[in-house]
């Protein structure tokens, strides 16, 4: 139901040299105001006084920017607030609502609203009734196809034929289903609304200027953010955001908090400066001694650990944030009060871990799980980044005292922990900021859950056992063997999966071949019941899947699609400077006649790694199916080496078997057997 509601544009001006009500009465003589009013407001979340500004309310939108200049030049006028947050986000903040919310609303006959409150935010797991439509569209040819998805983004109906005729039925289906998001990569719709102008089909809707209207009310979002979020994450980021989807959807975390901080301050009646946040000057003392010191890494013990544990720190930096009542305006003013940062990171956070916990109460595949899945992660991203965009110069609230004295605690904390954790006889191997991997002889599950407990009674922060391992292998980095590598681990859980970080399998850009084989691998070398049983009978295992993967890869058993790699264009291929693989191939693929963009993602294949000429070593995937064999032999070796340096083992030496052409691979799947448990 489409309803009305007036809107008048407003910012904040502060008098220089004159009072404020005699500043209002001079601007009540532009033409453009619909008034100026003096009202009393907080300077900042820092001082927290009140002061007395001009409100100048602007007749049109379309003359704010005009006004606003304006204004801002007057040497009447010291500073202006509130002038750069979004009007949509003006509107709901002076309202108390949320965008994706229930309102309550009084309208009168001709829709127009009169009475308008928000219905307090529950912990719902299923989404709002939101219609979606999830499609991908190949567009380019005489013949043509779009393909819808369903929620998991499974293909769920293919139109396909000429391309007037698919175009024409697939418009025909949008209009029947008139859905409110619209799911899709930019340059699909592009090719859809520009196809339907040419062919004369008006199935969107138009607006005033004749065109396809695409926001009459709907949300454009990328596939891959819908991939990730899903519409209950989706939904999450936008109430966060309290902006509309259409702007906030594909809005990274630390704009979103940006917006978020915006609302507060405004619905808190704080005056909103300018992007650009406040930097106090440290002393070197402080500098060098005091603050900024950064998070703590204890360097991992590389090798083969047995029956060790991973212990994390359940949301530490936020936690930090709301326990601690860490906000940008108390950590040189002292923590009397509550801090502005603490109060909606606190909201956020209960949200976040209500879902999280929730979601294992429900079966692996089921609606439930899923849409509190996308809850959580998307709530996860902006939490994770809280603390990050803290200290960010284009945080108009931070500084980068708060993100230090952040740092501090967690700091603090894990060396805390550490000591707890050597009292109860426990080794740390590793530790990370918000997690430690600890192993003691003979120790259970309980104790290790024990641990995290006296832990987080000691600490004052929520910890618990994220894995326990039946077997852990650090790795070392890969241009020293001596130093241990952060973030890059694989193991064996006591329950018998497997959990890998940091290495080749983990990464989208990786040959779905060289993952398999990648991961074959450490389940063989894993798989016996001692470590000994590991470094002996493991490796040689290990090592075996990895020569028989070269060997097949040499015969030309592999399927090409096994080969592919994939990347994302971050930006528009002639953007880059320098000719990345994936690059070439998306130049490649221009000069074909494809559409290619910023956000495409481009499939390529080796063909000749060692030319010159960087459009020669790489072909587009679906462009021919002849690749360099040694290279793809070169990178199964290479994952092999990364896995296997902790054990000592050489994999640069090659066997006998030479390949004779580029082989046209279509041979049976990769392994003779079933593939190892996934990481």
């Amino acid at each position: 139901m489409k309803l009305f509601d007036r809107y008048t544009p407003d910012f904040y001006a502060e008098p220089r040299g004159m009072e404020a009500g005699r500043l209002a009465g001079l601007l009540e003589e532009h033409d453009d105001l619909a008034g100026a009013s003096v009202e009393r407001r907080l300077s900042s979340i820092r001082e927290m006084r009140e002061v007395e500004v001009v409100r100048v309310r602007v007749a049109r939108l379309e003359d704010y920017r005009c006004v606003l200049a304006q204004v801002e030049a007057l040497p009447c006028v010291a500073e202006v607030y509130d002038a750069d947050v979004e009007h949509e986000l003006k509107y709901l903040c002076d309202r108390g609502l949320a965008p994706m919310g229930r309102v309550a609303v009084e309208a009168d006959e001709l829709r127009r609203i009169r009475r308008i409150a928000p219905v307090p935010e529950g912990l719902e797991v299923e989404p709002p009734p939101i219609r979606v439509l999830r499609f991908g569209a190949d567009l380019d040819g005489e013949d043509g196809a779009v393909t819808t998805f369903d929620p998991r983004l499974e293909a769920e109906y293919v139109f396909r034929g000429p391309t007037r005729r698919v175009l024409r039925d697939f418009l025909d289906h949008f209009a029947d289903m008139d859905p409110d998001v619209v799911a899709c990569r930019e340059g699909d719709l592009a090719a859809v609304l520009r196809l339907g102008r040419h062919y004369g089909l008006r199935r969107f809707g138009t607006d005033s200027g004749g065109e396809p209207e695409l926001y009459g009310g709907r949300a454009h979002v990328s596939l891959s953010t819908y991939g990730r979020l899903a519409l209950s994450g989706l939904v999450e980021r936008v109430r966060y955001t309290r902006l509309p989807a259409r702007l906030s959807s594909e809005w990274g975390a630390g704009r979103a908090i940006e917006t978020r901080q915006c609302y507060e301050a405004r619905r808190r009646r704080v005056l909103v400066p300018r992007r650009g946040g406040f930097q106090p000057v440290m002393t070197l003392e402080e500098m060098l001694r005091r603050r900024d010191q950064g998070g703590l890494i204890f360097a991992p013990d590389v090798g083969l650990h047995e029956n060790a544990a991973a212990l994390d720190f359940e949301s530490m930096f936020p936690n930090i944030i709301v326990k601690r009542n860490v906000s940008y305006e108390n950590i040189r003013l002292g923590r009397e009060r509550e801090g502005f940062l603490v109060d909606f990171t606190r909201e956020t956070l209960k949200r976040r871990l209500h879902f999280k916990h929730l979601r294992h109460k429900y079966p692996k595949d089921s609606e439930e799980r899923f849409w509190c899945e996308g809850r959580q992660l998307a709530l996860k991203e902006i939490l994770f980044c809280t603390y990050g965009y803290s200290g960010c110069w284009a945080n108009r609230f931070g500084n980068f005292d708060t993100f230090m004295e952040i740092n501090r605690v967690a700091r603090e904390t894990l060396v805390e922990s550490m000591g707890v954790a050597r009292e109860a006889g426990f080794r740390v191997v590793y530790g990370n900021n918000d997690s430690l991997f600890l192993k003691r002889p003979g120790a259970t599950r309980d104790d290790y859950e024990a641990l995290a407990r006296r832990i987080a009674d000691r600490v004052g922060l929520p910890m618990a056992v994220e894995n326990h391992f039946r077997f852990l292998v650090l790795l070392p980095q890969k241009g020293d063997r001596g130093i241990g590598a952060v973030n890059r681990y694989y193991g064996r859980t006591v329950e018998g999966g497997h959990v890998c970080r940091g290495i080749e399998l983990r990464r989208r850009d990786t040959p779905p071949y060289v993952a398999r084989v990648q991961r074959e691998a450490i389940a063989a070398l894993l798989r016996p019941d001692s470590a000994e049983g590991v470094r002996t009978e493991g490796l040689r295992r290990a090592l075996e899947v990895i020569d028989g993967s070269c060997r097949r890869l040499r015969l030309g058993e592999v399927p090409h699609d096994q080969l592919r790699a994939s990347t994302v264009l971050r930006k528009e291929p002639g953007e880059y400077k320098a000719r990345f693989p994936h690059v070439a191939a998306a130049e490649a693929l221009g000069m074909a006649g494809a559409r290619v963009e910023a956000g495409s993602l481009v499939d390529y294949v080796y063909v000749d790694a060692g030319h010159s000429n960087p459009f020669r070593r790489v072909r587009p995937a679906a462009l021919g199916r002849g690749v360099d064999v040694e290279k793809y032999v070169e990178l199964v070796r290479e994952a092999g080496r990364s896995i296997l340096m902790p054990f000592g083992v050489d994999l640069k030496a090659v066997d006998e078997i030479r390949p004779t052409r580029l082989s046209d691979f279509a041979g049976p799947a990769v392994g003779s057997g079933a593939p190892g448990a996934g990481c």
